[in-house]
């Protein structure tokens, strides 16, 4: 029921863009850059930026070349499907993580991941009972785990030490997109509010 469902809107989204003349990216990746980059802190986003172009090209049904010849699109890999996955049910959630994490009730934990802050404030989020918030962060990590194994497997030249530096990196990330107001945790741990 929800590969159907899943479908149904991603056709529906690509007629809209198609009657729209709309040319945006359907995933939006905001990069602020602060200061200077390390070569491997510009490998990982260069990787998850591809990520997200490569989930358009993907995402058409076809092509057309230039002698007006139908084109499909190569084959995905399956952790490419799995990664594409998990930035639509990324894209999806984002109201409702974004809310959650105004609230307090969670915050981006140094991992990349959310955690509960709050446990008394999980009934407080605005139209979610506590069991469909806590689904709601496990589908959210499960979907960021899945990003993350698929940024460690396409990052060329890994040694063991340096897959902590991409979950770093990607916490890193979560922390830059998270809204005003969220709780965030910095590197040793500590929590502040952004």
């Amino acid at each position: 029921m929800r590969q159907s469902n899943w479908l149904l809107w991603h056709w529906i989204l690509l007629a809209l863009i198609g009657v729209s003349g709309c040319t945006t990216p359907l995933v939006d990746v905001d990069l602020s850059v602060v200061g200077e980059k390390t070569a491997l802190e510009k490998q990982v986003l260069g990787s998850y930026h591809a990520l997200g172009e490569d989930l358009l090209i993907y995402s058409s049904v076809r092509g057309v070349d230039e002698d007006g010849s139908l084109k499909l699109p190569p084959p995905a890999t399956p952790s490419q499907q799995a990664a594409f996955g998990a930035l639509h049910d990324r894209e999806y959630n984002r109201d409702d993580v974004e809310r959650m994490l105004r609230t307090g009730v969670v915050g981006e934990a140094n991992t990349g991941m959310l955690v509960v802050r709050d446990e008394s404030k999980l009934r407080e989020v605005d139209r979610l009972s506590r069991e469909q918030v806590l689904a709601l962060i496990r589908e959210e990590n499960g979907s960021r785990e899945t990003i993350l194994n698929r940024l460690v497997e396409t990052t060329t030249g890994l040694d063991g030490s340096q897959q902590s530096e991409i979950v770093r990196i990607f916490a890193e990330l979560n922390r830059d997109t998270a809204p005003i107001g969220a709780w965030v945790q910095n590197t040793v741990g500590t929590w502040e509010q952004r």
